[in-house]
């Protein structure tokens, strides 16, 4: 198995199953279950709070289908993969539409499990290749120079100097490797155009970061913490931020 660790959360209205589940997955060790819930509604509320990897997703439940889960789902959470997990086929047309991972027929072995999560870590290998096909591609457009304005003129800014960027009303301060800053005549969105750069992320509405600096992401307190000189800078991040960040795989996350 990939040695890549994931996290994993289960619905199902059955706690046997739940358990049996549980068991099956323990033999892989690097899948983590961080949630598990036999209520439809609580646990897309963990979905949509956790962002796990991988949801194990009953389809029969009452109250509220899995079908109706998944698709809350969607429109919440593009990151999460659904495997569905039913004792029925003729659900699997119907289920389509949602385009989940794959499908699990109850009662399933150890050897179905397996292959959904081959299926998985392949296509997550897959999507981490073609990132960092993209990210090379871009960098080789990238210059490694910029000329920024200023209140007085211009400034010429190697963007590989550049830690982080946050705006004010006045425009926005650029902070560099060395410890200073330069204030730049224009609001981040436009900065951020002007740097053209692949290792310069948004991480909320005011602050950009370059992720050659990044240090870790706090996925439970929601923080994006950078190191550079002997300092340390830390500032909010969005949960949808720290899903672009995770599809680039390329910090640690706690």
């Amino acid at each position: 198995m990939d040695s890549i660790d994931f996290s994993a959360i289960i619905i199902d209205d059955d706690p046997e199953a739940i358990n049996l589940l549980e068991i099956f997955l323990s033999y892989f060790k690097n899948i983590r279950i961080i949630g598990k819930s036999t209520d439809a509604k609580a646990g897309l509320a963990l979905v949509i709070e956790l962002f796990p990897d991988l949801v194990f997703l009953d389809i029969d439940m009452p109250d509220m289908s899995g079908l109706q889960v998944a698709a809350s789902v969607r429109t919440e959470n593009f990151h999460s993969e659904i495997i569905f997990t039913t004792a029925y086929q003729n659900y699997a047309y119907n289920a389509l539409a949602i385009e989940p991972l794959d499908f699990l027929t109850k009662p399933f072995c150890l050897e179905d499990l397996e292959n959904v999560i081959n299926k998985y870590t392949a296509r997550k290998e897959k999507k981490k290749q073609e990132q960092k096909l993209d990210r090379f591609m871009q960098s080789q457009s990238v210059a490694l120079k910029v000329k920024l304005p200023t209140y007085h003129s211009y400034i010429i800014v190697d963007v590989n100097e550049i830690v982080y960027c946050k705006s004010n009303t006045n425009g926005t301060h650029v902070y560099l490797q060395d410890g200073t800053f330069e204030m730049v005549t224009r609001n981040l969105s436009g900065l951020i155009l002007l740097l053209n750069s692949p290792f310069i992320f948004q991480i909320n509405r005011s602050t950009c970061v370059n992720v050659k600096y990044l240090q870790r992401i706090d996925k439970k307190k929601e923080l994006c913490i950078l190191r550079f000189n002997n300092t340390t800078f830390e500032d909010s991040i969005t949960k949808s931020n720290i899903v672009n960040f995770e599809k680039l795989n390329i910090f640690p996350t706690f």
